[in-house]
Protein backbone atom coordinates (compact mmCIF):
# COMPACT_ATOMS: atom_id res chain seq x y z
CA UNK A 1 0.00 0.00 0.00
CA UNK A 2 1.08 3.57 -0.46
CA UNK A 3 1.64 5.50 2.78
CA UNK A 4 0.60 9.17 2.65
CA UNK A 5 3.64 11.32 2.00
CA UNK A 6 5.91 8.39 1.20
CA UNK A 7 6.70 7.55 -2.43
CA UNK A 8 6.81 3.93 -1.30
CA UNK A 9 5.21 2.26 1.70
CA UNK A 10 4.99 -1.16 3.30
CA UNK A 11 2.50 -2.47 5.81
CA UNK A 12 3.46 -4.46 8.85
CA UNK A 13 2.68 -8.14 8.71
CA UNK A 14 -0.78 -8.77 10.15
CA UNK A 15 -1.89 -5.10 10.19
CA UNK A 16 -3.04 -3.28 7.10
CA UNK A 17 -1.95 0.10 8.45
CA UNK A 18 1.47 -1.17 9.59
CA UNK A 19 0.94 -0.05 13.18
CA UNK A 20 0.79 -1.91 16.45
CA UNK A 21 -1.98 -1.64 19.07
CA UNK A 22 -2.50 1.67 20.88
CA UNK A 23 -0.15 2.67 23.68
CA UNK A 24 3.38 1.48 24.35
CA UNK A 25 2.82 -2.03 23.05
CA UNK A 26 5.72 -4.42 22.88
CA UNK A 27 4.48 -6.89 20.30
CA UNK A 28 4.66 -10.44 21.65
CA UNK A 29 7.33 -12.89 20.52
CA UNK A 30 4.60 -15.34 19.51
CA UNK A 31 2.83 -12.81 17.29
CA UNK A 32 6.16 -11.81 15.78
CA UNK A 33 6.92 -15.42 14.97
CA UNK A 34 3.46 -15.90 13.42
CA UNK A 35 3.95 -12.81 11.27
CA UNK A 36 7.36 -13.96 10.16
CA UNK A 37 6.01 -17.43 9.55
CA UNK A 38 3.91 -15.99 6.74
CA UNK A 39 6.99 -14.35 5.33
CA UNK A 40 9.23 -17.36 5.84
CA UNK A 41 12.97 -17.35 6.35
CA UNK A 42 13.35 -19.13 3.04
CA UNK A 43 11.77 -16.18 1.28
CA UNK A 44 13.93 -13.74 3.21
CA UNK A 45 17.05 -15.66 2.21
CA UNK A 46 16.11 -15.89 -1.46
CA UNK A 47 19.10 -14.61 -3.38
CA UNK A 48 19.25 -12.19 -6.28
CA UNK A 49 22.31 -12.57 -8.44
CA UNK A 50 22.37 -9.47 -10.60
CA UNK A 51 21.30 -5.84 -10.38
CA UNK A 52 20.68 -5.50 -14.07
CA UNK A 53 22.01 -2.81 -16.35
CA UNK A 54 22.64 0.69 -15.04
CA UNK A 55 19.36 2.51 -14.63
CA UNK A 56 17.31 -0.60 -13.76
CA UNK A 57 15.49 -0.39 -10.45
CA UNK A 58 16.08 -2.91 -7.66
CA UNK A 59 13.71 -5.81 -6.92
CA UNK A 60 10.34 -4.95 -5.39
CA UNK A 61 11.43 -6.27 -1.99
CA UNK A 62 13.88 -3.37 -1.55
CA UNK A 63 12.33 -0.58 0.50
CA UNK A 64 12.58 2.94 -0.87
CA UNK A 65 13.71 5.79 1.35
CA UNK A 66 11.49 8.87 1.04
CA UNK A 67 12.67 11.67 -1.23
CA UNK A 68 11.59 14.25 1.36
CA UNK A 69 10.44 14.19 4.97
CA UNK A 70 6.74 13.17 4.71
CA UNK A 71 5.60 15.28 7.67
CA UNK A 72 6.52 18.49 9.45
CA UNK A 73 8.37 18.66 12.75
CA UNK A 74 8.61 21.92 14.63
CA UNK A 75 10.51 22.75 17.80
CA UNK A 76 10.44 25.59 20.25
CA UNK A 77 13.72 27.41 20.66
CA UNK A 78 14.43 27.26 24.39
CA UNK A 79 17.83 28.87 24.04
CA UNK A 80 18.67 32.51 23.54
CA UNK A 81 21.28 32.04 20.82
CA UNK A 82 20.23 33.40 17.41
CA UNK A 83 20.68 31.12 14.40
CA UNK A 84 24.05 31.39 12.65
CA UNK A 85 24.16 33.90 9.82
CA UNK A 86 24.76 32.84 6.21
CA UNK A 87 28.27 34.27 6.47
CA UNK A 88 28.98 32.24 9.61
CA UNK A 89 27.62 29.07 8.01
CA UNK A 90 29.74 29.54 4.88
CA UNK A 91 32.81 30.21 7.00
CA UNK A 92 32.27 27.02 8.98
CA UNK A 93 31.61 25.08 5.78
CA UNK A 94 34.89 26.17 4.24
CA UNK A 95 36.70 25.43 7.50
CA UNK A 96 35.51 21.81 7.49
CA UNK A 97 36.10 21.46 3.76
CA UNK A 98 39.71 22.58 4.27
CA UNK A 99 40.13 19.95 6.99
CA UNK A 100 38.92 17.07 4.83
CA UNK A 101 40.97 18.28 1.84
CA UNK A 102 44.15 19.05 3.80
CA UNK A 103 44.18 15.66 5.54
CA UNK A 104 43.13 13.79 2.38
CA UNK A 105 40.63 12.21 4.75
CA UNK A 106 39.05 9.62 2.50
CA UNK A 107 42.35 8.46 1.04
CA UNK A 108 43.68 8.18 4.62
CA UNK A 109 40.58 6.15 5.47
CA UNK A 110 41.14 3.89 2.47
CA UNK A 111 44.82 3.35 3.35
CA UNK A 112 44.18 2.13 6.89
CA UNK A 113 41.01 0.17 6.06
CA UNK A 114 41.84 -3.45 5.37
CA UNK A 115 40.66 -7.03 5.75
CA UNK A 116 41.45 -9.10 2.69
CA UNK A 117 43.08 -7.28 -0.22
CA UNK A 118 41.84 -7.42 -3.80
CA UNK A 119 45.25 -8.80 -4.78
CA UNK A 120 45.33 -11.50 -2.07
CA UNK A 121 47.39 -14.57 -3.04
CA UNK A 122 44.44 -16.96 -2.69
CA UNK A 123 42.18 -15.18 -5.16
CA UNK A 124 39.43 -15.06 -2.54
CA UNK A 125 36.63 -12.45 -2.19
CA UNK A 126 38.09 -9.20 -0.76
CA UNK A 127 36.61 -7.01 1.97
CA UNK A 128 37.47 -3.99 4.14
CA UNK A 129 36.86 -2.77 7.70
CA UNK A 130 37.57 0.34 9.73
CA UNK A 131 39.22 -1.72 12.46
CA UNK A 132 39.60 -1.44 16.21
CA UNK A 133 42.32 -2.95 18.44
CA UNK A 134 45.01 -2.58 15.76
CA UNK A 135 48.52 -1.07 15.78
CA UNK A 136 50.48 0.19 12.78
CA UNK A 137 54.10 -1.00 12.63
CA UNK A 138 56.34 1.03 10.31
CA UNK A 139 59.48 -0.72 9.07
CA UNK A 140 61.15 0.91 6.11
CA UNK A 141 58.68 1.17 3.23
CA UNK A 142 56.28 -1.37 4.76
CA UNK A 143 53.44 -0.60 7.19
CA UNK A 144 51.99 -3.65 8.92
CA UNK A 145 48.63 -3.56 10.71
CA UNK A 146 48.99 -5.82 13.75
CA UNK A 147 45.81 -7.09 15.38
CA UNK A 148 45.29 -7.75 19.07
CA UNK A 149 42.31 -7.15 21.29
CA UNK A 150 39.38 -9.04 19.79
CA UNK A 151 37.56 -6.36 17.76
CA UNK A 152 34.32 -7.04 19.63
CA UNK A 153 32.11 -4.23 18.30
CA UNK A 154 33.19 -3.81 14.70
CA UNK A 155 29.92 -2.30 13.52
CA UNK A 156 30.32 0.49 16.06
CA UNK A 157 33.46 1.40 14.10
CA UNK A 158 32.92 0.37 10.46
CA UNK A 159 29.21 1.10 10.91
CA UNK A 160 29.87 4.62 12.19
CA UNK A 161 31.77 5.62 9.06
CA UNK A 162 29.67 3.66 6.58
CA UNK A 163 26.89 6.26 6.40
CA UNK A 164 29.27 9.21 6.05
CA UNK A 165 31.32 7.36 3.41
CA UNK A 166 28.18 6.50 1.44
CA UNK A 167 27.08 10.11 1.79
CA UNK A 168 30.39 11.40 0.45
CA UNK A 169 30.26 8.83 -2.37
CA UNK A 170 26.82 10.16 -3.35
CA UNK A 171 27.66 13.86 -3.15
CA UNK A 172 31.34 14.36 -4.07
CA UNK A 173 31.92 14.18 -7.82
CA UNK A 174 35.65 14.94 -7.85
CA UNK A 175 37.64 12.00 -9.31
CA UNK A 176 40.24 12.49 -6.57
CA UNK A 177 37.57 11.64 -3.99
CA UNK A 178 35.49 9.18 -6.00
CA UNK A 179 38.22 6.55 -6.43
CA UNK A 180 38.90 5.90 -2.71
CA UNK A 181 35.24 6.40 -1.82
CA UNK A 182 34.08 3.72 -4.24
CA UNK A 183 36.65 1.29 -2.84
CA UNK A 184 35.50 2.08 0.69
CA UNK A 185 31.78 1.70 -0.04
CA UNK A 186 32.28 -1.57 -1.87
CA UNK A 187 34.83 -2.86 0.64
CA UNK A 188 32.74 -2.03 3.73
CA UNK A 189 29.63 -3.63 2.22
CA UNK A 190 31.61 -6.78 1.55
CA UNK A 191 33.10 -6.57 5.04
CA UNK A 192 29.69 -6.70 6.71
CA UNK A 193 28.71 -9.59 4.44
CA UNK A 194 31.92 -11.33 5.51
CA UNK A 195 30.81 -11.31 9.16
CA UNK A 196 27.93 -13.56 8.06
CA UNK A 197 29.74 -15.64 5.43
CA UNK A 198 32.76 -16.16 7.67
CA UNK A 199 30.53 -17.54 10.43
CA UNK A 200 29.71 -20.66 8.42
CA UNK A 201 31.45 -23.99 9.01
CA UNK A 202 32.01 -26.60 6.31
CA UNK A 203 30.26 -29.30 8.33
CA UNK A 204 26.99 -27.40 8.78
CA UNK A 205 23.95 -29.31 7.53
CA UNK A 206 21.79 -27.43 6.96
CA UNK A 207 23.86 -24.28 6.56
CA UNK A 208 22.74 -21.43 8.83
CA UNK A 209 23.80 -18.22 7.14
CA UNK A 210 21.79 -15.83 9.31
CA UNK A 211 24.08 -15.49 12.35
CA UNK A 212 26.59 -12.65 12.32
CA UNK A 213 30.03 -12.85 13.92
CA UNK A 214 31.64 -10.01 15.83
CA UNK A 215 34.69 -10.15 13.52
CA UNK A 216 36.70 -12.55 11.39
CA UNK A 217 40.48 -12.88 11.15
CA UNK A 218 41.87 -14.11 7.84
CA UNK A 219 45.55 -14.87 7.15
CA UNK A 220 48.60 -12.64 6.87
CA UNK A 221 49.30 -11.12 3.47
CA UNK A 222 50.67 -7.98 1.80
CA UNK A 223 49.27 -5.56 -0.77
CA UNK A 224 50.03 -2.27 -2.47
CA UNK A 225 48.11 0.98 -2.15
CA UNK A 226 48.14 4.27 -4.07
CA UNK A 227 51.52 5.77 -4.82
CA UNK A 228 53.28 2.42 -4.37
CA UNK A 229 52.63 2.32 -0.60
CA UNK A 230 53.28 -1.19 0.71
CA UNK A 231 51.02 -2.61 3.41
CA UNK A 232 50.64 -5.87 5.28
CA UNK A 233 48.40 -7.37 7.96
CA UNK A 234 49.44 -9.48 10.94
CA UNK A 235 46.45 -11.46 12.27
CA UNK A 236 48.57 -13.94 14.22
CA UNK A 237 47.91 -12.46 17.70
CA UNK A 238 44.19 -13.08 17.07
CA UNK A 239 44.55 -16.51 15.45
CA UNK A 240 44.11 -18.46 18.68
CA UNK A 241 41.05 -19.85 20.40
CA UNK A 242 39.56 -17.88 23.30
CA UNK A 243 36.54 -18.84 25.40
CA UNK A 244 34.84 -16.19 27.57
CA UNK A 245 31.33 -15.51 28.85
CA UNK A 246 30.58 -12.81 26.28
CA UNK A 247 32.86 -13.69 23.38
CA UNK A 248 34.70 -16.64 21.92
CA UNK A 249 37.34 -16.76 19.21
CA UNK A 250 36.99 -20.03 17.30
CA UNK A 251 39.11 -21.72 14.66
CA UNK A 252 37.14 -22.26 11.46
CA UNK A 253 39.62 -24.24 9.37
CA UNK A 254 37.36 -24.98 6.41
CA UNK A 255 35.16 -21.94 5.92
CA UNK A 256 33.46 -22.39 2.51
CA UNK A 257 34.49 -18.91 1.35
CA UNK A 258 37.91 -18.23 2.90
CA UNK A 259 39.21 -21.54 4.22
CA UNK A 260 41.37 -21.31 7.36
CA UNK A 261 40.12 -18.34 9.42
CA UNK A 262 39.32 -17.48 13.04
CA UNK A 263 35.90 -16.15 14.03
CA UNK A 264 35.00 -13.87 16.94
CA UNK A 265 31.56 -15.12 17.98
CA UNK A 266 28.74 -14.30 20.41
CA UNK A 267 27.88 -10.96 18.86
CA UNK A 268 26.08 -8.45 21.05
CA UNK A 269 23.38 -5.85 20.46
CA UNK A 270 25.73 -2.96 21.32
CA UNK A 271 26.47 -2.01 17.72
CA UNK A 272 23.02 -2.79 16.28
CA UNK A 273 22.13 0.91 15.71
CA UNK A 274 24.68 1.07 12.89
CA UNK A 275 23.48 -2.21 11.39
CA UNK A 276 19.95 -0.85 11.24
CA UNK A 277 20.99 2.43 9.66
CA UNK A 278 23.21 0.58 7.17
CA UNK A 279 20.04 -0.91 5.68
CA UNK A 280 18.78 2.58 4.85
CA UNK A 281 22.08 3.41 3.14
CA UNK A 282 22.01 0.14 1.18
CA UNK A 283 18.47 0.84 0.02
CA UNK A 284 19.42 4.32 -1.16
CA UNK A 285 22.39 2.91 -3.06
CA UNK A 286 20.13 0.33 -4.70
CA UNK A 287 17.68 2.98 -5.84
CA UNK A 288 20.23 5.57 -6.97
CA UNK A 289 23.65 4.10 -7.73
CA UNK A 290 24.40 3.09 -11.32
CA UNK A 291 27.58 1.18 -10.44
CA UNK A 292 26.63 -2.45 -11.11
CA UNK A 293 29.30 -3.94 -8.84
CA UNK A 294 28.28 -1.72 -5.92
CA UNK A 295 24.61 -2.53 -6.45
CA UNK A 296 25.21 -6.27 -6.57
CA UNK A 297 27.15 -6.18 -3.30
CA UNK A 298 24.54 -3.87 -1.73
CA UNK A 299 21.64 -6.12 -2.69
CA UNK A 300 23.37 -9.19 -1.33
CA UNK A 301 24.00 -7.49 2.01
CA UNK A 302 20.50 -5.99 2.08
CA UNK A 303 19.07 -9.51 1.86
CA UNK A 304 21.56 -10.85 4.40
CA UNK A 305 20.67 -8.16 6.95
CA UNK A 306 16.97 -8.86 6.46
CA UNK A 307 17.60 -12.56 7.09
CA UNK A 308 19.82 -11.78 10.09
CA UNK A 309 17.05 -9.65 11.59
CA UNK A 310 14.42 -12.29 10.82
CA UNK A 311 16.48 -14.88 12.68
CA UNK A 312 16.50 -12.64 15.76
CA UNK A 313 12.75 -11.96 15.65
CA UNK A 314 11.90 -15.60 14.93
CA UNK A 315 13.78 -16.63 18.07
CA UNK A 316 12.02 -14.22 20.39
CA UNK A 317 14.29 -11.17 19.91
CA UNK A 318 17.32 -13.22 20.97
CA UNK A 319 20.69 -13.09 19.17
CA UNK A 320 21.88 -16.60 18.43
CA UNK A 321 25.55 -17.54 18.23
CA UNK A 322 27.66 -20.41 16.94
CA UNK A 323 30.03 -22.80 18.67
CA UNK A 324 32.78 -24.91 17.12
CA UNK A 325 31.61 -26.72 14.01
CA UNK A 326 28.79 -24.23 13.48
CA UNK A 327 26.58 -25.54 16.29
CA UNK A 328 23.91 -22.91 16.97
CA UNK A 329 23.06 -21.87 20.54
CA UNK A 330 21.67 -18.98 22.60
CA UNK A 331 24.23 -17.43 25.03
CA UNK A 332 23.17 -17.91 28.64
CA UNK A 333 24.63 -16.97 31.99
CA UNK A 334 26.94 -19.75 33.12
CA UNK A 335 25.14 -22.54 34.96
CA UNK A 336 21.67 -21.06 34.35
CA UNK A 337 18.94 -20.92 31.73
CA UNK A 338 18.97 -17.11 31.82
CA UNK A 339 19.88 -15.49 28.49
CA UNK A 340 22.80 -13.10 28.89
CA UNK A 341 21.48 -9.60 28.25
CA UNK A 342 24.07 -8.83 25.57
CA UNK A 343 22.27 -11.39 23.38
CA UNK A 344 18.71 -10.29 24.15
CA UNK A 345 16.43 -7.38 23.33
CA UNK A 346 13.87 -8.53 25.93
CA UNK A 347 15.92 -9.16 29.09
CA UNK A 348 14.11 -6.49 31.12
CA UNK A 349 10.56 -7.01 29.85
CA UNK A 350 9.46 -8.68 33.09
CA UNK A 351 10.25 -5.55 35.13
CA UNK A 352 9.94 -2.83 32.50
CA UNK A 353 7.77 -3.79 29.53
CA UNK A 354 9.26 -2.80 26.18
CA UNK A 355 12.37 -1.35 27.82
CA UNK A 356 14.40 -1.71 24.63
CA UNK A 357 11.68 -0.76 22.17
CA UNK A 358 13.91 1.18 19.74
CA UNK A 359 16.17 -1.85 19.38
CA UNK A 360 13.20 -4.19 18.86
CA UNK A 361 11.54 -1.84 16.37
CA UNK A 362 14.65 -1.64 14.20
CA UNK A 363 15.09 -5.40 13.99
CA UNK A 364 11.34 -5.92 13.38
CA UNK A 365 11.35 -3.45 10.49
CA UNK A 366 14.41 -5.02 8.88
CA UNK A 367 12.94 -8.50 9.33
CA UNK A 368 9.44 -7.95 8.00
CA UNK A 369 9.04 -4.40 6.70
CA UNK A 370 6.59 -3.73 9.55
CA UNK A 371 6.81 -2.88 13.23
CA UNK A 372 5.33 -6.22 14.43
CA UNK A 373 3.43 -4.41 17.15
CA UNK A 374 6.38 -2.48 18.59
CA UNK A 375 5.05 1.00 19.36
CA UNK A 376 7.90 3.05 20.85
CA UNK A 377 5.91 6.29 21.07
CA UNK A 378 8.53 9.07 21.47
CA UNK A 379 11.52 6.69 21.48
CA UNK A 380 12.55 7.53 25.05
CA UNK A 381 12.69 4.66 27.55
CA UNK A 382 13.56 6.86 30.49
CA UNK A 383 13.91 4.37 33.36
CA UNK A 384 15.85 1.78 31.36
CA UNK A 385 18.16 4.38 29.85
CA UNK A 386 18.92 6.08 33.17
CA UNK A 387 19.82 2.77 34.80
CA UNK A 388 21.95 1.71 31.82
CA UNK A 389 23.82 5.01 31.63
CA UNK A 390 24.48 5.01 35.36
CA UNK A 391 26.40 1.77 34.82
CA UNK A 392 28.43 2.86 31.81
CA UNK A 393 28.83 6.12 29.85
CA UNK A 394 29.00 4.10 26.61
CA UNK A 395 25.28 3.49 26.90
CA UNK A 396 24.84 7.10 25.77
CA UNK A 397 25.98 6.31 22.26
CA UNK A 398 24.02 3.04 22.28
CA UNK A 399 20.70 4.53 23.40
CA UNK A 400 21.03 7.79 21.46
CA UNK A 401 21.91 5.95 18.26
CA UNK A 402 19.14 3.38 18.71
CA UNK A 403 16.76 6.36 18.70
CA UNK A 404 18.25 7.90 15.53
CA UNK A 405 18.24 4.51 13.83
CA UNK A 406 14.62 3.92 14.83
CA UNK A 407 13.76 7.16 13.00
CA UNK A 408 15.81 6.16 9.95
CA UNK A 409 14.35 2.66 9.66
CA UNK A 410 10.80 3.87 10.28
CA UNK A 411 11.28 6.32 7.41
CA UNK A 412 12.77 3.61 5.22
CA UNK A 413 9.87 1.19 5.67
CA UNK A 414 7.10 3.80 5.73
CA UNK A 415 6.10 3.30 9.35
CA UNK A 416 3.98 6.28 10.48
CA UNK A 417 5.69 6.03 13.88
CA UNK A 418 8.59 7.97 12.35
CA UNK A 419 6.86 11.27 13.15
CA UNK A 420 6.48 10.56 16.88
CA UNK A 421 10.00 9.17 17.05
CA UNK A 422 11.48 12.26 15.40
CA UNK A 423 9.45 14.56 17.65
CA UNK A 424 10.74 12.52 20.58
CA UNK A 425 14.30 12.95 19.35
CA UNK A 426 13.78 16.70 19.60
CA UNK A 427 12.53 16.27 23.17
CA UNK A 428 15.62 14.15 23.90
CA UNK A 429 17.87 16.94 22.61
CA UNK A 430 16.02 19.49 24.76
CA UNK A 431 16.70 17.31 27.81
CA UNK A 432 20.36 16.82 26.89
CA UNK A 433 20.81 20.60 26.67
CA UNK A 434 19.94 21.06 30.35
CA UNK A 435 21.15 17.73 31.73
CA UNK A 436 23.20 18.19 34.91
CA UNK A 437 24.61 14.95 36.29
CA UNK A 438 27.65 12.66 36.04
CA UNK A 439 26.84 11.84 32.40
CA UNK A 440 26.75 15.54 31.42
CA UNK A 441 29.97 16.13 33.37
CA UNK A 442 31.87 13.57 31.29
CA UNK A 443 34.43 15.38 29.09
CA UNK A 444 33.10 13.56 26.02
CA UNK A 445 29.55 14.80 26.49
CA UNK A 446 29.54 18.16 24.61
CA UNK A 447 31.16 16.75 21.46
CA UNK A 448 29.08 13.55 21.60
CA UNK A 449 25.90 15.62 21.76
CA UNK A 450 27.14 17.71 18.81
CA UNK A 451 27.62 14.68 16.56
CA UNK A 452 24.19 13.38 17.61
CA UNK A 453 22.69 16.71 16.57
CA UNK A 454 24.21 16.33 13.10
CA UNK A 455 22.71 12.85 12.73
CA UNK A 456 19.36 14.01 14.08
CA UNK A 457 19.33 16.83 11.52
CA UNK A 458 20.23 14.31 8.79
CA UNK A 459 16.94 12.53 9.47
CA UNK A 460 14.78 15.63 9.66
CA UNK A 461 15.26 17.20 13.08
CA UNK A 462 15.36 21.03 12.89
CA UNK A 463 18.03 22.45 15.17
CA UNK A 464 17.75 25.44 17.43
CA UNK A 465 20.17 28.36 17.12
CA UNK A 466 22.03 27.19 20.20
CA UNK A 467 22.32 23.64 18.86
CA UNK A 468 23.55 24.78 15.45
CA UNK A 469 26.22 26.88 17.13
CA UNK A 470 27.23 23.95 19.32
CA UNK A 471 27.72 21.80 16.22
CA UNK A 472 29.80 24.47 14.52
CA UNK A 473 31.94 25.10 17.60
CA UNK A 474 32.63 21.45 18.39
CA UNK A 475 33.35 20.44 14.78
CA UNK A 476 35.59 23.45 14.11
CA UNK A 477 37.55 22.71 17.31
CA UNK A 478 37.87 19.08 16.22
CA UNK A 479 39.20 20.13 12.82
CA UNK A 480 41.76 22.42 14.43
CA UNK A 481 42.86 19.65 16.81
CA UNK A 482 43.05 16.80 14.30
CA UNK A 483 44.94 18.78 11.66
CA UNK A 484 48.01 18.66 13.91
CA UNK A 485 48.09 14.85 13.83
CA UNK A 486 51.41 13.71 12.31
CA UNK A 487 50.28 10.30 10.98
CA UNK A 488 47.80 11.12 8.25
CA UNK A 489 50.26 9.37 5.95
CA UNK A 490 51.92 6.41 7.69
CA UNK A 491 54.30 6.09 4.73
CA UNK A 492 55.62 9.66 5.01
CA UNK A 493 59.40 9.96 4.86
CA UNK A 494 59.16 12.13 7.99
CA UNK A 495 57.80 9.23 10.06
CA UNK A 496 60.43 7.07 11.72
CA UNK A 497 60.22 3.30 12.03
CA UNK A 498 58.21 2.19 15.05
CA UNK A 499 54.78 1.28 16.39
CA UNK A 500 51.96 3.77 16.12
CA UNK A 501 48.32 4.30 16.91
CA UNK A 502 47.14 5.38 13.49
CA UNK A 503 43.97 7.04 14.80
CA UNK A 504 44.36 10.54 16.28
CA UNK A 505 43.43 10.85 19.95
CA UNK A 506 40.26 12.76 20.83
CA UNK A 507 41.93 14.72 23.61
CA UNK A 508 43.94 17.90 23.38
CA UNK A 509 45.72 19.76 26.17
CA UNK A 510 45.67 23.56 26.23
CA UNK A 511 48.57 25.70 27.38
CA UNK A 512 47.03 26.00 30.84
CA UNK A 513 46.86 22.22 31.18
CA UNK A 514 43.13 21.99 30.50
CA UNK A 515 42.10 18.83 28.63
CA UNK A 516 39.39 18.98 25.98
CA UNK A 517 37.71 16.01 24.29
CA UNK A 518 36.71 16.47 20.66
CA UNK A 519 34.26 14.86 18.25
CA UNK A 520 35.50 11.30 17.75
CA UNK A 521 37.33 10.92 14.45
CA UNK A 522 34.88 8.42 12.83
CA UNK A 523 32.05 10.85 13.60
CA UNK A 524 33.67 13.95 12.10
CA UNK A 525 32.48 12.95 8.58
CA UNK A 526 28.85 12.74 9.80
CA UNK A 527 28.50 16.03 7.92
CA UNK A 528 28.45 14.02 4.67
CA UNK A 529 25.66 11.77 5.93
CA UNK A 530 23.72 14.96 6.64
CA UNK A 531 24.36 16.56 3.27
CA UNK A 532 23.50 13.39 1.34
CA UNK A 533 20.21 12.82 3.17
CA UNK A 534 17.04 13.60 1.18
CA UNK A 535 15.16 14.15 4.46
CA UNK A 536 17.66 16.45 6.15
CA UNK A 537 16.10 19.23 8.17
CA UNK A 538 14.67 21.87 5.88
CA UNK A 539 13.81 24.25 8.69
CA UNK A 540 15.49 25.24 11.90
CA UNK A 541 18.86 26.89 12.30
CA UNK A 542 21.42 26.13 9.55
CA UNK A 543 24.95 25.03 10.35
CA UNK A 544 26.49 23.94 7.02
CA UNK A 545 26.03 24.91 3.38
CA UNK A 546 25.84 21.55 1.60
CA UNK A 547 26.09 22.96 -1.92
CA UNK A 548 29.31 24.71 -0.97
CA UNK A 549 30.55 21.71 1.02
CA UNK A 550 30.31 19.38 -1.98
CA UNK A 551 31.35 21.82 -4.73
CA UNK A 552 34.24 20.28 -6.75
CA UNK A 553 35.76 23.71 -7.38
CA UNK A 554 35.84 24.43 -3.64
CA UNK A 555 37.56 21.08 -3.02
CA UNK A 556 40.13 21.79 -5.70
CA UNK A 557 40.85 25.20 -4.22
CA UNK A 558 41.17 23.75 -0.71
CA UNK A 559 43.77 21.16 -1.61
CA UNK A 560 47.27 22.00 -0.30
Amino acid sequence: MESPGWPWGVAAAGREDGRGPPGRSGGSCASARRALGALGLAAVLAGFTACGAAGDGPPERVARFPSALPFEVSRANPGEAPPPTASEVDGFTRRMLRFFAATDFFRWTRRHSHGLAETNPWGQPPYLYWWQDTTAVRQGELVTFRHEGGADNMMAHTGRVFGPVVGAFQTLSSPAEQAPLRELVLGYIRGVSAMLDGNIWAEEDPVVGTIMARAIFHRNHTWELDGGRKAAVDYEPERREVFEQRHDTLHNPGNPTWGDIYVRTKRSKDDFPWIYRAQAHLARLLWSCEDREVREAALRLYDQLQAFAADIVEHGYLIRAKAQGGEVFIPRLEGTEVVDDFASLVSYEEWLPNAECNAKLGVALLASGGNLGNDCEDGISEVYEDVAMARYYGHTWMQWNFHVSAVATALLYGDPAAEALLTGLGERMDALRVRDDAIAADPRYPSDVAQLLVLGAAYGLPLTGEEARQVMEEYARAAEHYETFDRWDLWSAALADGEYDYFPARESVAGDGTTRTHVWIPEVPNLFEYCASPVRAAGGAPFINCELFTDPAEWQAARP
